[in-house]
């Protein structure tokens, strides 16, 4: 053996993990964009952090949207860590039981910030139609219908506790002014 063939190998191997997982990334990716591009009505990206990135990140955050001054909203989402793997590993089949109230809240959080790229600027609207749309989410990503229902009312109870005041409306109810199918009895 050359003695500089270690030291490539040493250089490989890592080189190789990081293309794969950027290529999963990838993949993840473009499969969230076409979600949030169908609830959005529009072309939009969905970005997850990089290995980098995952190491330097610090935000409260599990996704963001940014407006400009005039109110429109960016062509992408970011998503952090946390819901692009919880997204991905479901999609791949790969959670189980133990995982629904995580999966569910990736879920709800995709819907939500898809809303936002829409155009929706008010945090309990996003939140509102982002719960009426996790069921399609979950749908979009492989679940059958009657586990993407549980799946949304999972996320739906979790809401109940944990969002903030901003994040709620009196209107968020089947028959709501914020009810996107007001004619259908089903709520989420």
């Amino acid at each position: 053996m050359r003695p500089y063939a270690p030291l490539l190998i040493v250089v490989a191997i890592p080189l190789l993990l990081i293309v794969a997982v950027q290529q999963g990334q990838r993949r993840n990716e473009h499969r969230l964009a076409e979600i949030a591009s169908s609830i959005a009505g529009r072309d939009v990206d969905v970005h997850c952090p990089g290995l980098l990135a995952r190491l330097a990140d610090v935000s409260a955050h599990a996704g963001s949207v940014f407006f400009d001054e005039r109110g429109r909203p960016a062509d992408f989402t970011d998503l952090d860590q946390e819901t692009c793997s919880e997204l991905d590993r479901f999609a791949e089949g790969k959670t189980g039981p133990s995982e629904e109230e995580k999966v569910a809240r990736a879920l709800h959080v995709l819907a939500h910030e898809s809303s936002h790229l829409a155009g929706v600027r008010d945090e309990a609207a996003a939140d509102c139609y982002g719960l009426q749309r996790t069921a399609f989410v979950a749908e979009s990503l492989g679940a059958d219908p009657a586990e993407a229902e549980r799946l949304a009312r999972l996320a739906l109870d979790e809401r109940a506790i944990t969002a903030p005041a901003d994040y709620r409306s009196s209107e968020c109810h089947d028959g709501g002014a914020l009810d996107l199918d007001p004619d259908s009895a089903v709520w989420p």
